[in-house]
């Protein structure tokens, strides 16, 4: 048990979370349990480490929710881990009682189950869940749930499973969801979720920077400044977008505006396949601003061709924290 034990930290320390949430879970997951005689029990103490199901149709197509009878949420299968149990084995167990489904779960390289996301959350009576979250596949047929389980059970598309959940599991979908991005030019329809997207890249990955504005006016600017105002692109995989970029054209050329991914999709190519589009888009140069900070976004841009050209202390933009000018320009052949 000290080797399962000493295996699954291991695997919570080597998560590269999904969003904002799940960083913090991570950091509150191993803090939390190092501090545990007995990690999997949900009597030793008010702190136990919990299992879910993520389950998926074997196409991968389809994600199963069910509405949670006490807290009326549309959530994933799981629950306490039993005695004996090892975390994966009370996710599925979990999955198979809530649903009546033939769940399996989906095996990694060791072969053992992948853990595919954290988090922390209060549970009932004054508890706190270290949830560990596995992926789980089970054939696409109707659910079965059992009397005295909610009967409220159902396969959903990706997209329509994401807004319908709490944000503890949008992180975990949106990082699982199958396909490939589609780039194409803004909708007005893709105004609130565009707000979406920008705030969780935000909140990802300038966690030092402050917000300038509260998320209601992010969204109102979204919607009457930018979206149908700008030369502006997304991504869409399958009704959901993972990413946004904004152009400007100007009489001293072309700006980079904003590019944001959600954090699901960063370093997954996503953002080379923006910077292609901007170059096309401004051939003759490109010019962009990034906080000093953000040491991934400037490594991103400069290995891109981008040069960084002046430096300030932040006092011209909204945030006031220091910025740095980047400058692309084309080489001659």
């Amino acid at each position: 048990m000290s080797d399962i034990r000493d295996r699954i930290r291991a695997d919570v320390a080597a998560r590269r979370p999904v969003d904002a949430r799940e960083r913090q879970a991570i950091a509150d997951f191993l803090r939390l349990y190092d501090g545990l005689s007995e990690p999997f029990s949900e009597t030793a103490d008010r702190v136990h480490v919990t299992g879910s199901a993520i389950v998926v149709t074997t196409d991968r197509r389809r994600v199963l929710l069910h509405k949670h009878k006490r807290l009326g949420l549309w959530l994933q299968p799981g629950g306490h881990i039993d005695a004996g149990e090892l975390p994966w084995e009370g996710s599925l167990r979990e999955a198979r009682e809530e649903t009546g489904l033939p769940a399996s779960l989906v095996l990694g390289a060791d072969p053992l189950p992948t853990l595919v996301h954290v988090d922390v959350h209060p549970g009932p009576r004054k508890h706190t869940h270290l949830d560990l979250r596995y992926l789980v596949e089970a054939p696409h047929v109707d659910p079965a749930p059992p009397e005295g389980e909610s009967q409220e059970v159902e396969w959903f598309h990706w997209y329509q499973a994401m807004p319908l959940t709490e944000s503890g599991l949008e992180g975990a979908l949106r990082a699982l969801q199958p396909g490939t991005p589609r780039l194409r030019t803004v909708r007005s329809d893709d105004a609130v979720e565009c707000a979406h997207v920008y705030l969780r890249s935000r909140a990802f990955g300038l966690p030092e920077v402050p917000f300038a504005f509260p998320p209601s006016d992010v969204k109102r600017w979204m919607a009457d400044e930018v979206v149908g105002r700008t030369d502006m692109w997304v991504a869409e995989v399958d009704g959901v977008l993972a990413g946004l970029m904004v152009l400007g054209h100007e009489r001293d050329g072309s700006w980079i505006e904003h590019l944001y991914l959600d954090p699901a999709w960063v370093g997954r190519g996503l953002g080379d396949r923006f910077i292609d589009i901007a170059k096309q888009r401004g051939p003759e140069g490109l010019q962009l601003w990034t906080f000093q900070s953000n040491d991934r976004a400037r490594r991103f841009y400069e290995r891109h061709g981008f040069v960084a050209e002046t430096f300030t202390d932040g006092a011209g933009n909204a945030e006031r924290t220091p910025d740095v000018r980047y400058r692309w320009t084309p080489t001659t052949p």
